[in-house]
């Protein structure tokens, strides 16, 4: 499992990457956050990979482990 999770990050660390882009390319384009088009895909690995640290590890450790919010991940 740990594997899968590991590989999950890899892809959320690029699709964050896309996700800054965008915020700061389009400034004028978004409100928020979550209206840009890369936020959904974002926020859908985050909840994978918090479903996998629930189902592998123990109660006590998934807080240890578990992803931050997407608006978090973001912050410069």
């Amino acid at each position: 499992m740990d594997h899968a999770i590991s590989s999950l990050k890899g892809f959320l660390d690029a699709e964050l990457e896309e996700l800054r882009d965008e915020w700061q390319g389009g400034q004028g384009s978004y409100k928020k956050l979550s209206d840009c088009p890369s936020y959904k895909t974002c926020k859908a690995y985050v909840d994978a990979i918090n479903v996998l640290v629930k189902a592998y590890y123990h109660p006590e450790d998934v807080e240890r482990y578990k992803c931050p919010p997407v608006k978090e991940l973001v912050q410069w």
